[in-house]
């Protein structure tokens, strides 16, 4: 294998080295990386080395920024990665501006290959995270199963050579960003709060009391309002005034929804905590959903769902818009939601349950509380082959999950665990959406509850929504189907993406919703993603 490498760089080398040869300078820089070396120019690691030498292949080895003018418009797009939620250091930035200057001194030709190889990796490297994102998802979850956008180094190579030649990097590069509204939601909001952490933080807000109730008074209102205020959730005028009136618990009411607390208006210690939130924590939050956003933007087909699994919803979108959304119950910390994309393609109305072995111990023991249970419930139980076995005939009071050898099944009814419909997308976690008899969980705040399963509050709207378009149900063919009590399989006409997703921001039409990082697993993307590049290319 490295006989078969090293022959193949020496005949790279015989045919481009003479090419290269009219421009020594620009030889010096290209050369370690046409023969797969690890290279960098004043210090900067070369990230993208196969789509920088695909472009210099592409433009017969000469300079691609030789018109300094130009150049220094495109660094000025480098410098906007900010907006993105990027570092414009992960694009030799502050290097590039360094020897833009010193050309413009003494226009050295040294200087201007290494500007011209530096700056030709930065627009690669920047428009590869906006294509597809900085940070490899699946080095942070282990069931990350979505697949990265491919990025062709030759189709790369010619349209950055086309967008330098007719001066319009600005447009290529617009064109690569994201297209769902939430992204260009979350992108204002970064700017407002970078904005507020710049003018630094207003003192902790605390109460003489532990509770601040409607119509009472307390010394820290005057700093609740001016809080709220700059948080755009208040637009009186500020006042010392220390009387919690409507106009302030209305404030806070829609603060408290925004942050998926009780929104009664009473401050209590899970308001007073997010009162006292600091600014940069906001952009941090903002940063890595932003990031979660790039991941899959470039893979979304014209209609999808989304089940945000962090916010506890299901987003319904078409051509790029939300159309319709409800509520659902994700897996408990213990029993996590894989983040998996899948596709839709069957619906079972009146669906029978088998239960996972996983938990089936659970049954067993009410079995020994309840000698009844099983037909309260409405189960039956198999053996291996799906034979009906006579569950007078085990020996409950020694069956443990170790030593039972069938499995329960439970019967369509509205005490069915996957109540009476589930949306079925195969995939090797054995995840699905589902209805559900306990509704009163969807009226909780967090909604953490499940083995891992999505249950869905509205699922017979929902399956309207999916039905209607391409497979012509309607609304009552449905019921019917479901009054009918028999188990019925209805193939989609046409696959339906799923992603399960993690977003701890999102963004409506009301404004930008603060969802808790249930899982815990905002901080290891942080870190990756504001962690400078580094020789790993990517």
């Amino acid at each position: 294998m490295k006989i078969l490498r090293y022959t193949a760089l020496v005949s790279c080398l015989s045919i481009c080295v003479p090419v290269l040869a009219e421009n020594q300078y620009l030889q010096q820089q290209l050369e370690p990386i046409l023969i797969g070396e690890s290279h960098s120019i004043e210090g900067q690691q070369i990230h993208s080395p196969e789509m920088t030498v695909a472009t210099y292949k592409a433009n017969s080895f000469e300079r691609v920024w030789d018109n300094v003018k130009y150049a220094k418009q495109a660094l000025n797009l480098i410098a906007q990665a900010e907006l993105e939620g990027l570092s414009p250091n992960d694009y030799h930035f502050d290097t590039l501006m360094a020897l833009a200057s010193e050309i413009d001194k003494r226009g050295a030709d040294a200087v201007e290959a290494q500007f011209d190889v530096l700056m030709t990796d930065a627009v690669m490297t920047y428009a590869k995270h906006l294509i597809r994102g900085k940070v490899n998802p699946k080095q942070l979850a282990a069931t990350w199963n979505y697949e990265q956008f491919d990025v062709s180094p030759d189709a790369a190579a010619a349209s950055l050579l086309k967008h330098v030649k007719s001066k319009s990097l600005d447009k290529g590069l617009e064109n690569l960003k994201p297209v769902l509204p939430h992204y260009k939601r979350l992108k204002d909001a970064l700017v407002f709060y970078r904005e507020l952490d710049a003018t630094g933080e207003l003192p902790d807000f605390a109460l003489q009391n532990k509770v601040l109730k409607p119509g009472q008074s307390d010394p820290a209102v005057p700093l609740l309002r001016q809080k709220l205020k700059r948080l755009k959730y208040f637009e009186g005028s500020n006042s010392d005034a220390t009387d919690y009136n409507d106009e302030l618990v209305a404030a806070v009411k829609r603060f408290q929804n925004a942050h998926q607390v009780a929104d009664d208006g009473i401050i209590g210690n899970a308001t007073l905590k997010l009162l006292n939130k600091d600014y940069s924590e906001y952009v941090n939050d903002i940063l890595v959903n932003l990031e979660r956003i790039r991941w899959v933007d470039n893979t979304l087909t014209e209609r999808f769902l989304v089940v945000n699994i962090a916010g506890y919803l299901l987003y319904l979108f078409e051509d790029n818009k939300l159309k319709w959304q409800t509520n659902v119950v994700v897996g408990r910390n213990y029993t996590k939601t894989p983040i998996f994309k899948g596709q839709m393609s069957y619906i079972v109305m009146n669906p029978t349950w088998t239960v996972p072995r996983s938990i089936s111990g659970g049954i067993i023991k009410k079995m020994k509380e309840n000698p009844n249970y099983l037909n309260e419930k409405d189960f039956f139980v198999v053996d291996s082959r799906r034979n009906p076995v006579d569950s007078e005939s085990i020996d409950w009071p020694n069956a443990s999950s170790k030593n039972f050898p069938y499995w329960f099944v439970q019967q369509p009814s509205e005490n069915n665990s996957l109540g009476q419909i589930k949306f079925m997308f195969p995939n090797k976690y054995s995840i699905y959406l589902h209805d559900t008899p306990a509704k009163s969980l969807f009226q909780q705040d967090q909604r953490a509850f499940s083995h891992g399963c999505v249950r869905v509050d509205d699922p017979f709207t929902l399956a309207e929504k999916i039905l209607e378009t391409s497979d012509n149900w309607s609304r009552s063919e449905i019921d019917d189907a479901i009054a009918a009590k028999e188990t019925k399989k209805v193939s989609l006409s046409k696959p339906l993406d799923v992603l399960l997703m993690y977003w701890t921001v999102a963004g409506n039409n009301e404004g930008l919703q603060f969802y808790t990082d249930v899982y815990n697993r905002d901080g290891a993307l942080l870190k990756a993603l504001t962690t400078p590049l580094t020789n790993n290319t990517i």
